[in-house]
């Protein structure tokens, strides 16, 4: 396969430079420009095949507006955001090359890229796309493609909303003066975990997690439904009327179908692995 100049402005963060390991582990060359590099944004878009912006939305967006004009139509210009709209539009309309959305569906302290999820949304062009997906599936990774709108709306449920409820759970916690050092010597092992990942959530970035709430515009309709849902469950569930509880449960078994029992063996398998790591 050919070897390329790949350069990721922004590649100085942690998934700046898990991607570099990953590009260079397959023999392409890379080249990175942060905030303290000699090299610049700029200079380094001359030097490069394709170019990777690992920066937050915000800077990603201006910078796109601003590189984008430099770049050649056969150069590829991609980015790592985890919102897909607004950026793959302002690299489209900043610029005359291959254009791609791409959201790595998995953090930094990932080890490998096998069995992880990474979509991608066209933007322009086909090859470089091709290119890209056959990349991460040689190394067993897991591609989607979708377009930028369809994947701000999906992130709206898996990221939005479900750091929202880690957030909310947390400030739960804290209004009820339960810390969770000493919740977690009576908590049963799904909330063992439940409770870990909240802390997971406040031990990163919040500025991060800040933005994939606050700033997908999607997530407003979608917390709506949320709190539908949520009074709907109220009422069947604390109605008193024990057969209308059970019905609304079955209701949403028959939705869920088979993946009720796959969902079952997975996480057993997740619960087994935590306890023999706590024994």
């Amino acid at each position: 396969m050919n070897k390329y100049t790949i350069g990721i402005i922004g590649g100085t963060g942690s998934m700046g430079r898990w991607f570099e390991r990953f590009f260079s582990q397959s023999g392409h060359k890379i080249l990175i420009s942060g905030r303290k590099t000699k090299l610049t944004p700029h200079e380094l878009v001359k030097k490069c095949d394709i170019v990777i912006l690992s920066t937050p939305i915000d800077i990603t967006v201006r910078m796109a507006r601003e590189i984008g004009p430099l770049l050649s139509k056969d150069q590829l210009f991609t980015d790592f955001c985890s919102l897909k709209e607004d950026v793959v539009k302002t690299m489209l309309n900043s610029s005359n090359c291959h254009v791609i959305g791409m959201h790595p569906m998995f953090g930094p302290f990932t080890d490998s890229i096998k069995g992880q999820n990474i979509i991608l949304c066209p933007g322009r062009g086909t090859d470089w796309i091709d290119w890209l997906e056959g990349e991460f599936k040689q190394r067993g990774g897991i591609v989607t493609r979708m377009d930028p709108v369809t994947h701000d709306k999906n992130m709206a449920v898996f990221q939005g909303l479900t750091h929202l409820l880690s957030i909310t759970m947390g400030r739960t916690l804290q209004k009820m003066n339960m810390p969770p050092a000493k919740v977690k010597e009576y908590s049963t092992p799904v909330f063992k975990v439940n409770i870990d990942l909240i802390g997971r959530l406040f031990a990163q970035d919040l500025g991060l997690y800040s933005n994939l709430v606050g700033g997908n515009k999607y997530v407003k309709e979608t917390i709506e439904t949320f709190l539908t849902a949520l009074k709907e469950g109220e009422e069947c569930l604390l109605s008193g009327n024990k057969e209308k509880g059970i019905g609304f449960l079955e209701n949403i078994r028959d939705f869920l179908g088979d993946f009720c029992q796959t969902g079952m063996e997975e996480s057993n398998e997740i619960l087994n692995t935590l306890l023999k790591k706590l024994i």
